[in-house]
């Protein structure tokens, strides 16, 4: 056998792996990408730049803005045109930088897109009122300066507020459109700054409103209301603050006043007691206030204002003097002597046929106290009102005074709701109802519970003089329901002097007439709550208060009495329970009154509203 060696294989050497292929990249590509990424910086940047330049012309604009009203109020027109330009510029440039189209489509990229949007709208808004209200309002004030608009020789040219009128209306119809833009913005979807920024130009916008709707509203009412179309006929009434009623005071003396293409001129005078009274209401008075207030408000023209509803009471007044009178009234406008007051701060003093001297600093005391120790005789009282309120009259008439100064008195006096206006003529009057003027019913939002506190004077004298009134109010959520309580804490005091039923007139104190002891000061409080709500409590020193409850107009209402000593002072606590908010907000609207010192109240002065803070333990659920 032969033998040999094996011949087995030997295993395979392994071979090096081959290097890993790299994908080339296209040339192309990378350029599109750096170029993407160049452009999305350069829009970045672009947009970031811009809207920086569009913030400092935003904040450029504020000293112009600011700059307007003060020259307007000084009557440098000059100064308010070129303040007017500075901003239209400023804010045109806003608009600009933040409105091209690169600005507008980054607004659907996420996150950054309602900030972009934000800014835009805020920009555009300020650009709308700069050019189409600020500019044109300033124009038209260089021809319808307060000054221009004065009586003189019983008269006021009403060219300028009849060329004035559709340059106003436009300018109010733009700022409530830009007004309303702003209010679209979601301030929830943007960043803090850029958030507050928004608010800040919507509280702007809040306190601006009440000026442009009164120069609006006054371009629009004036003409027509003054006779430029023809002859109207006004009541001027004047309340005395002295006997309180619900919309100032007993209604003392009537004046009907005529206004003719401008020319003003008193026709006729007559004391409140030499009109009326009825045995029956001269007009259909609905059953809410009838059941809260009784028939007086429709037999007593004393007593109209009873009910806190002036459109009501006015035009009551109204019915009353035509049925005693004849003729037609176009209007019933209010006033008091804290106007007078006010009015003769820009006329200077006025002398009366009686010998008297009536100032800014006297005439308050002198025609709601003074007068009383003069004259005891109601008729001589009456008398010397009449001469009072004719005297002033005759003066603003004659012209000559500041018109700043006396449109300056009137607005305050109507801010705080002395001087009231209604008008018989509906589409006025949808005007007026949108002012305090009107003074109509409060009104409540979804958030806010519109709240009124009326005072109405009990002890048939003069002693509300002496009367100190405050109001205090709050909202809180007390209820598993989430319903808001809004809690209205109504304060009175009796500050006269201590021997006050000895040493004041019994035609001041009453002489105890009507069973209330000389001295002392009774007065009936109709608080009103928001609409659609309930009227939960009524406590003083923690007990319940026996009180009327009714309703007026859908809100609910509780009349009750406080009887006080000189010295005394009394609180009483009413709850509300809100049915249609949702919000703890409270507005109030009280009657005006005087500070129950004797001292002079500002003219733009009402009884002192605070706020409370509403103890839920102390609620009635």
């Amino acid at each position: 056998m032969a033998i040999g060696l094996s011949q087995e294989k030997a295993p395979p050497v392994p071979a090096e792996p081959a290097p890993p292929t790299r994908r080339r990249r296209h040339p192309l590509a990378t350029g599109i990408a750096v170029a993407l990424v160049l452009v999305v910086a350069g829009l970045v940047g672009w947009i970031a730049l811009r809207g920086y330049l569009a913030r400092q012309e935003l904040y450029a604009a504020l000293p112009a803005a600011h700059g307007i009203q003060s020259a307007i109020v000084s009557g440098d027109l000059g100064s308010a045109r070129s303040s007017a330009d500075e901003l239209q510029k400023r804010a045109a440039s806003a608009a600009s930088l933040t409105g091209d189209p690169i600005w507008r489509a980054a607004e659907i990229v996420p996150w950054v897109g309602p900030n972009l949007a934000a800014v835009r709208t805020a920009a555009a808004a300020t650009e709308q009122v700069s050019s189409r209200v600020i500019q044109p309002l300033v124009r038209v004030a260089a021809t319808a300066d307060p000054r221009t608009l004065a009586l003189k020789d019983g008269r006021v040219d009403l060219a300028p507020l009849v060329a004035a009128e559709p340059v106003v209306a436009r300018a109010q119809a733009a700022f409530h459109a830009a007004a309303k833009t702003l209010d679209t913005v979601d301030t929830s979807a943007t960043i803090h700054p850029v958030g507050s920024a928004v608010d800040r130009l919507r509280e702007l916008f809040a306190e601006a409103t009440p000026a442009v709707d009164a120069v609006g509203n006054s371009a629009r009412l004036l003409p027509a209301m003054l006779g430029a179309d023809g002859a109207r006929n006004y009541l001027l009434v004047a309340q005395n603050p002295a006997e309180l009623r619900a919309t100032g005071g007993l209604i003392g003396s009537v004046a009907l006043i005529r206004a003719d293409h401008g020319a003003i001129s008193l026709v006729a005078q007559q004391a409140g007691t030499s009109i009326g009274p009825w045995t029956e209401p001269v007009a259909a008075i609905p059953d809410g206030p009838t059941g809260l207030f009784g028939q007086l408000i429709g037999t007593f023209i004393q007593d109209v204002n009873l009910t806190p509803d002036f459109p009501l009471a006015a035009s009551t007044a109204s019915r009353m003097w035509t049925s005693t009178n004849g003729g037609t009234v176009d209007g019933v406008i209010t006033m008091d002597p804290v106007v007078l007051a006010a009015l003769l701060r820009a006329t200077g003093p006025v002398a009366v046929p009686s010998g008297e001297t009536l100032t800014s600093d006297n005439a308050v005391s002198l025609l709601l106290s003074e007068v009383y120790r003069r004259y005891p005789d109601p008729a001589q009282q009456d008398a010397f009102f009449a001469a009072a309120a004719s005297a002033v009259f005759q003066r603003v008439a004659q012209g000559g005074t500041d018109g700043s100064a006396l449109v300056s008195a009137l607005a305050a006096a109507a801010s705080s709701r002395r001087i009231l206006i209604w008008s018989a003529h509906p589409a006025e009057q949808g005007i007026l109802a949108t002012t305090s003027l009107a003074g109509e019913l409060p009104l409540s939002t979804g958030t806010t519970a519109g709240v009124g506190v009326y005072f109405n004077d009990s002890t048939g004298a003069k002693m509300d003089y002496y009367l100190d009134t405050s109001v205090a109010a709050g909202g809180a959520i007390c209820r598993a329901d989430g319903r808001p309580t809004t809690r209205v804490a109504v304060t009175l005091a009796n500050r006269a002097p201590a021997d006050a039923a000895t040493t004041l007139p019994d035609y001041v104190t009453g002489g105890g007439r009507f069973g209330i002891p000389p001295g002392s000061i009774q007065t009936r409080v109709a608080v009103y709550g928001p609409s659609g709500g309930l009227l939960a409590a009524i406590t003083s020193g923690g007990e319940t208060k026996s009180a009327i409850s009714g309703t007026d107009r859908g809100r609910p209402v509780s009349v009750f009495t406080v009887t006080l000593a000189p010295g005394e002072q009394r609180t009483v606590d009413v709850d509300f329970l809100g049915m249609e908010q949702t919000g703890t907000g409270v507005s109030v609207t009280t009657t005006p009154t005087l500070p129950g010192t004797g001292a002079t109240p500002d003219v733009g002065a009402e009884s002192a509203v605070g706020s409370i803070a509403v103890d839920c333990a102390s609620v009635v659920k």
